[in-house]
């Protein structure tokens, strides 16, 4: 098909054409305003189907953000629900703790009480720190007396039960992190912190804190490599974060011997230790089985 076009007259174009080399030739005049109105109509419905895919893009971008702020909403009113009947059962907690403190101080005169401001009493340090180690011990006693007698230990002579109970530091260094409630590090997020943060020099000795068997040795995404011994009675021991192990799977260990070393391997921030301790599988604060023994046995490791 080919297409000639000139101006003719004032105003005017015509437009020639002719389909195949041996086909007619047609013709038809246009009127030049005609032309452009065409050219205009041509580059408005361009520029309005670009308009209206911007309008189009942008709101479908405008729709997910609020989605996702939506979302996002949801997850953070759940947070501060959370936090917030958490903070309702420490506060009740800690009320009815006071409340029994006071009628036992008045009822019990006998007792090392001290009188604060507000009439409100505490106890003495040192008999805190007796009825804490009072507490560790009732707790020990009730998990032997409730688990069945072929789950205690067979002890040779020389062993004494107390080896199989963590009751020992793991490391020597600085607690950087303790059991409870915590801003994670990293994450940036509020969380439980199950156990015992011990930071130190990588390459620090780590020690069994008590008797056992070695469960496991392996590595796990958020613990680095990590040890895990059995130490019987329901009571396991973890160590995380590790630089190398110093034991292998199915190893009897003793109380104090070195299992490894301080590393900063898994989701840390630098080298340290992290320590737990379990009892009958449920996570307990570890500083509740840390005695400090500073026999020669276990100081001079």
């Amino acid at each position: 098909m080919q297409v000639d076009n000139e101006f003719i007259g004032k105003g005017k174009m015509k437009i020639s054409y002719q389909v195949g080399m041996d086909g007619v030739k047609h013709s038809f005049t246009l009127p030049r305003y005609a032309l452009i109105l065409l050219i205009a109509f041509l580059v408005f419905l361009l520029i309005s189907t670009i308009f209206m895919f911007t309008i189009a893009s942008s709101n479908a971008q405008r729709n997910a953000s609020l989605k996702r702020l939506e979302t996002e909403n949801k997850e953070l009113r759940a947070k501060l629900d959370f936090y917030a009947a958490t903070v309702d059962s420490i506060y009740n907690r800690l009320n009815n703790l006071q409340i029994k403190v006071n009628e036992g101080a008045e009822n019990y005169p006998s007792l090392n009480f001290k009188q604060g401001e507000n009439n409100v009493y505490v106890f003495e340090p040192a008999l805190r720190n007796r009825m804490e180690d009072l507490e560790t011990k009732m707790a020990t006693i009730l998990v032997l007396i409730s688990e069945p007698k072929d789950a205690v230990p067979v002890l040779t002579a020389g062993e004494n039960a107390a080896d199989y109970i963590p009751s020992i530091y793991p490391a020597f260094g600085r607690i950087s992190d303790g059991w409870g409630l915590r801003i994670h590090p990293i994450r940036n997020e509020i969380e439980f912190h199950y156990g015992l943060d011990i930071a130190n020099e990588a390459g620090t000795p780590v020690y069994a804190t008590a008797a056992g068997t070695v469960k496991t040795t392996d590595y796990e995404t958020s613990y680095g490599k990590r040890i895990i011994i059995n130490h019987g009675n329901g009571y396991e021991t973890l160590y995380g974060h590790l630089y190398s192990y110093l034991v292998r799977s199915g190893d009897q260990v003793i109380k104090g011997q070195i299992i490894g070393l301080v590393g900063s391997s898994g989701i840390s921030t630098g080298p340290h230790l992290h320590y737990e301790v379990h009892n009958c599988d449920v996570k307990v604060n570890p500083v509740a089985y840390l005695n400090r023994i500073d026999e020669p046995l276990y100081a001079s490791r």
